[in-house]
């Protein structure tokens, strides 16, 4: 969901494609994905990638968004059309998408009836669950038996699901862990950040993710790379030899639970809120307001808000409230684009 793209959000298949071929070249092979990721050319992005590599060096995983009241011919459908654009015969994680308790209880019969279909005739080997529900409500899937691997949310930041990836692998389910570097968050340069680590690290981004791969609850950190140099870094950072140890890796959490304190706003920058009604650019906005408020680069921050369009700023927002059932961190949007309207307006 973060490939190089051109203006109009579609993908630039002349950056994605020798992007992912260098990652694949080094080392990376499990690549996640979804039917509506980047308009619907995520998978195609992929599928032109591993064009000629062999099958069985690649790991590949896509979604289907059951909330979109799908019937089982549609599934049946967009699993079809995935396999073509992934240029596949078989896919080897089959998610539900974003799965909640509400959609859990509404939808879930059909994506075991129709996986159920797929797996016998070799078309996934897997079926999962990605998720930004209530810890609660996860461990009910997780117990459920249902289902063979998960993707969610953890990092530096927001470790709130760490007892869930420990339940998760004790059951035998693959773990994934979405968002390492707290999408982006983590990636900001930051001194303080530094003078924490027990090891000696070039990035903020890559004591972020040395943070996640130290977790043995962990099988795979889902990172999203728009650049060679963020692939090149990842690469560098998860063959190193000087990993975290867990007893590093939890004094370094324990620093964090301070600065956590000053994360007002914690926005992955996922998207899910687009598009506005009225072209305010919310995961900009909050990008910029923690950029100011945690980091301390307040000069960055405002330039950057400036930047903006008239249209794209927090005073363009009507409270219409179209964003916040999408917001995954449930965060009370125009609230915080007040806030963030007086920050940098006032």
């Amino acid at each position: 969901m973060r490939l190089p793209t051109h203006p109009d959000g579609k993908v630039n298949f002349d950056l994605s494609t020798p992007l992912l071929r260098y990652a694949i070249e080094n080392g990376i092979n499990f690549f996640d994905s979804h039917h509506f990721y980047h308009q619907g050319q995520s998978e195609e992005a992929i599928g032109r990638a591993i064009k000629g590599i062999p099958r069985e060096k690649l790991i590949l995983q896509t979604k289907i968004g059951m909330y979109n009241n799908y019937k089982e011919k549609d599934c049946r459908r967009l699993l079809e059309e995935a396999l073509k654009k992934l240029n596949t015969d078989y896919i080897d994680f089959y998610f539900t998408h974003s799965l909640n308790l509400k959609d859990y209880r509404e939808y879930n019969k059909l994506f075991l009836k129709f996986t159920g279909k797929a797996l016998k005739q070799g078309l996934i080997r897997h079926r999962g669950f990605s998720v930004h529900d209530r810890p609660e409500n996860i461990r009910e899937f997780i117990l459920s038996e249902e289902y063979s691997a998960m993707l969610i949310q953890y990092n530096l930041i927001d470790r709130t699901n760490e007892e869930l990836l420990h339940l998760a692998h004790e059951k035998g389910l693959g773990v994934e862990v979405m968002g390492p570097v707290a999408g982006g968050l983590l990636a900001m340069p930051n001194e303080n950040i530094f003078r924490n680590s027990p090891v000696k690290v070039k990035t903020s981004a890559e004591l972020a993710l040395k943070f996640v791969l130290a977790n043995p609850d962990i099988d795979v950190a889902v990172s999203g790379m728009s650049t060679l140099r963020q692939v090149q870094e990842n690469v560098s950072t998860a063959s190193a030899p000087d990993r975290l140890s867990r007893q590093d890796a939890k004094k370094l959490a324990g620093t964090f639970e301070e600065r956590k304190k000053l994360l007002e706003l914690y926005c992955t920058g996922c998207q899910y809120c687009m598009p506005c009604p009225n072209k305010v650019a919310i995961p900009a906005i909050f990008r910029f307001y923690n950029l100011a408020k945690v980091y301390g680069f307040v000069d960055r921050a405002r330039k950057g808000y400036a930047g903006l369009k008239p249209e794209e700023k927090a005073s363009a927002c009507t409270e219409c409230g179209a964003c916040e059932p999408k917001c995954p961190q449930k965060i009370s949007i125009r609230k915080k684009l007040k806030e963030a309207k007086s920050y940098f307006e006032s």
